[in-house]
C-alpha cells in the first residue's frame, strides 16, 4: 500500500481536499506531519509520495520523481511565511534571526531576502515554533503555516514581513514552496498511476469547493472561512511554467549562497 505525506496546515487543504474527504476511493494511507517530518519521512521512504519541501527535491539530486501539475506556489503574498523584525530588515547585519525548525525552504528563502536582497548577514539560531519563544533571544524571528496566520505581532517586533510578496518584489516571479514529490521504486507503477489520478480529482474538486470548505475547516484552524477562501486564492496548486521558472530562480539562488551544490534539473515521473 502507498503511503501519502499530507502536510498539517490549512495551505494543503485545497489539493487533498477530495482525498480528505473520501469523496472518492483512497486505496492508501495518508501520514499527516509538518514539512520537515515529512521530508524526513520521504528521504527515509517511510512515505512513498508527499508534498514536500521544494528545497527537499534539490539537496537529494536524483532521488526524486515530480509529479506534474502539483504545487504550492505563492503567487504574490503568501500571508503565512512572516518574518517579525524588531529593526528594518536592512538593520539586521550581525543581528540573531530566529529560523523555524519547522520549514526547510522557507529558511533558504528567508537567507535569500537577507543575504542577496539585502546584503546583511545575520546570526542565525534554530528554535520550534509553538514551543519556544524565539522573541527573548532574537532581533528577528521566522514564523511559518497557520501560526503565522493566528498569531499577532508580537509586542516589540514592529516590522511584519511577508517572505512570499519579498520575494515577488526581488524577482517578480512566484514562489514555490511544495512539490510532490516520489520516493520511485519500479514495482509501485501501477499503484502510482491510481495514486496520481486520485490527487488530480482531488484537487479539482477542492479548487472548486473553496468556500464549502473554508465553512468546513474555520474551526479546525482557528481562521475565519472568508480569510480562509482569500489565503487559499494567494496559492497556485499547479506547476507550469511560470511555476517552474520561479523554482529554477530560487535554485539558482540557493546554490549562490551555498544551500545547495549546484542547481539540480526536474524529473518529473511520467503516467506509462
Amino acid at each position: 500500500m502507498l503511503k501519502l505525506g499530507h502536510i498539517v496546515y490549512s495551505n494543503c487543504i485545497p489539493p487533498h481536499a477530495g482525498i480528505v474527504a473520501r469523496k472518492s476511493a483512497f486505496p492508501f494511507k495518508l501520514v499527516e506531519g509538518i514539512p520537515t517530518e515529512l521530508n524526513r519521512l520521504l528521504y527515509e521512504g517511510k512515505v512513498d509520495v508527499s508534498p514536500s519541501s521544494s528545497i527537499e527535491y534539490a539537496m537529494n539530486p536524483g532521488r526524486y520523481l515530480l509529479l506534474p501539475d502539483l504545487s504550492i506556489t505563492s503567487r504574490n503574498k503568501v500571508m503565512s511565511i512572516i518574518l517579525e523584525s524588531k529593526v528594518p530588515i536592512s538593520g539586521l547585519d550581525k543581528k540573531v534571526v530566529a529560523l523555524t525548525t519547522a520549514s526547510a525552504t522557507s529558511v533558504v528563502l528567508l537567507r535569500i531576502l537577507l543575504e542577496l536582497r539585502y546584503r546583511v548577514n545575520p546570526g542565525y539560531q534554530m528554535y520550534e515554533q509553538g514551543v519556544e519563544d524565539a522573541s527573548a533571544r532574537a532581533e528577528a524571528f521566522l514564523t511559518i503555516g497557520d501560526l503565522a496566520l493566528t498569531n499577532a505581532a508580537a509586542r516589540d517586533f514592529a516590522d511584519r514581513y511577508d517572505l512570499g510578496e519579498l520575494w515577488h518584489e526581488f524577482t517578480g516571479l512566484p514562489f514555490v514552496f511544495a512539490l510532490w514529490q516520489v520516493n520511485y521504486k519500479k514495482n509501485i507503477e501501477k499503484e502510482l498511476a491510481s495514486l496520481y489520478d486520485i490527487l488530480i480529482a482531488s484537487k479539482s474538486y477542492g479548487l472548486s469547493h473553496l468556500q464549502q470548505l473554508a465553512y468546513e475547516y474555520e474551526a479546525r484552524f482557528n481562521i475565519p472561512a472568508q480569510s480562509l477562501v482569500t489565503y487559499w486564492n494567494s496559492f497556485s496548486y499547479d506547476f507550469g511554467a511560470e511555476e517552474q521558472k520561479g523554482l529554477a530562480a530560487f535554485y539558482g539562488y540557493a546554490a549562490e549562497i551555498g544551500a545547495i551544490k549546484a542547481v539540480t534539473d526536474l524529473r518529473f515521473w511520467t503516467k506509462g
